[in-house]
C-alpha cells in the first residue's frame, strides 16, 4: 500500500474512533482530569465492561494513557491536540447552528403575515 493511502486510511481510521459518542464523552472527561472505570462508570451511567471496551480501543489508538495506583487504573488524555480537535469539529458544528439560527431570524423577517378578512 502506498505510503499516502496509508496515512489516509489511519486519518479516516481516527475519525472512526472519534465518531462514536460515549467515546467522546469518555475524553471529555479525561480532559477535565484523571479517572478509574468506575467513575467513568458512574458518570457516563453505562456498565464498567461498556467503559472498559471504549477505554481499550483509545489506548490502542494512543488516545489515552493509563497510570496504575493501587489496584486501580486511572486513564488521562494523552493529547491535549485531541481536545483541541474535537473542539475544532464543535466549531464546524456551532457556525451551522449559528447559520441556521441566523437563517430562521430571516425567514421571520420575510414571512408574509396573514390577511385578515374584511
Amino acid at each position: 500500500m502506498p505510503l499516502r493511502q496509508r496515512v489516509v486510511d489511519d486519518a479516516a481510521d481516527l475519525f472512526g474512533v472519534l465518531a462514536h459518542p460515549t467515546r467522546l464523552k469518555i475524553l471529555s472527561l479525561l480532559h477535565e482530569a484523571e479517572h478509574d472505570v468506575s467513575d467513568l462508570r458512574d458518570r457516563l451511567q453505562v456498565t464498567a465492561t461498556n467503559v472498559s471496551q471504549h477505554l481499550a480501543i483509545l489506548r490502542s489508538h494512543h488516545l489515552v494513557t493509563a497510570r496504575r495506583e493501587g489496584t486501580r487504573l486511572f486513564y488521562a488524555l494523552r493529547d491535549p491536540r485531541v481536545a483541541e480537535l474535537i473542539n475544532r469539529a464543535l466549531d464546524v458544528l456551532d457556525a451551522d447552528a449559528a447559520e441556521a439560527r441566523a437563517m430562521h431570524r430571516a425567514i421571520g423577517m420575510v414571512r408574509l403575515k396573514p390577511q385578515r378578512a374584511s
